[in-house]
């Protein structure tokens, strides 16, 4: 069977790097991007340039993430997997973060996450073909399924991730041959946990919600471990037919069926209030 091409943003750490480190170890190729290219250096000293390119790629730059798609393109003549991971973590309560704190936020994960969707989208149609199409795994967060006191910033970013893509799933052509898979995870100890915990309180909150979830971060023995999520999402990653939604852990497993729960009730609870409110016919004369 012929290597497969992975595009992976966001590689120098966490999810990212691994998922690399996964790829290249199964025989596959890894376009490995992110801000930090000298991280990678190991890898591509160890694979070579056969097997690895390390480019420097800011998902926030349009014109650099053409130009890395460009090199793919160039390089190797197609892509199969698209995996967009590129993210940040900000904690801290609702009243409690900068506004431009918060846009930072939401320029990486969501607009920097869509500028990566346009592009391996166009990619996949115009570059791959319909005979080729090809695969883009969105890295979302069991925090964009419901809301997490003391990442309120970040549970809206994972949201808008999440909204946009079920809507692109719907506006793709089936001729086009291009599946999406949002993965979901739920608490593991990668990078991006830190800036989750080292933060303090907004004086309003103290003693609350927020603050209970950092030391639950802290010292609980049930985050995941990363090497064992990334081996189910890199072996879903390559199975025939994605499935839309992939939660790796049982904590968000469990969060998805939560809020599912909550939304089942409030349809049932408020289906008959809801009936009779269309336009009303009006009578031909």
């Amino acid at each position: 069977m012929p290597a497969k091409i992975w595009f992976i943003t966001g590689a120098a750490t966490g999810f990212g790097r691994l998922i690399c480190e996964l790829v290249l170890e199964g025989g596959d190729i890894c376009i490995a991007t992110s801000i930090d290219p000298p991280a990678l250096e190991d890898l591509l000293q160890q694979y070579g340039d056969e097997r690895m390119r390390s480019l420097s790629m800011d998902v926030t730059k349009p014109d650099q993430i053409q130009a890395a798609f460009a090199v793919a393109e160039r390089e190797f003549g197609h892509i199969d997997i698209v995996y967009n991971n590129a993210g940040i973590a900000l904690g801290g309560e609702l009243e409690g973060v900068s506004e431009e704190s918060a846009r930072k936020l939401f320029d990486i994960n969501f607009w920097g996450a869509t500028n990566v969707t346009k592009e391996a989208v166009r990619f996949f149609r115009e570059v791959n073909g319909p005979g080729r199409g090809g695969k883009l795994v969105q890295v979302s967060s069991g925090a964009g399924i419901g809301g997490v006191a003391n990442l309120t910033y970040y549970c809206a970013s994972k949201h808008a991730l999440e909204g946009m893509t079920k809507a692109l799933v719907q506006e793709l052509s089936p001729d086009w041959n291009i599946q999406v898979m949002l993965v979901e995870p739920g608490y593991f100890r990668t990078s991006i946990l830190a800036p989750q915990i080292a933060v303090d309180s907004h004086p309003a909150y103290k003693g609350g919600a927020a603050e209970g979830m950092r030391q639950y971060l802290r010292t609980s023995d049930n985050i995941g471990d990363p090497k064992k999520g990334i081996e189910l999402i890199h072996r879903i990653a390559q199975l025939e037919k994605l499935p839309l939604h992939l939660p790796v852990g049982l904590d968000a497993v469990n969060g998805i069926r939560s809020e599912a729960a909550v939304l089942k009730k409030a349809a049932h609870e408020w289906e008959s209030s809801s009936q009779g409110l269309t336009v009303a016919k009006v009578q031909e004369k």
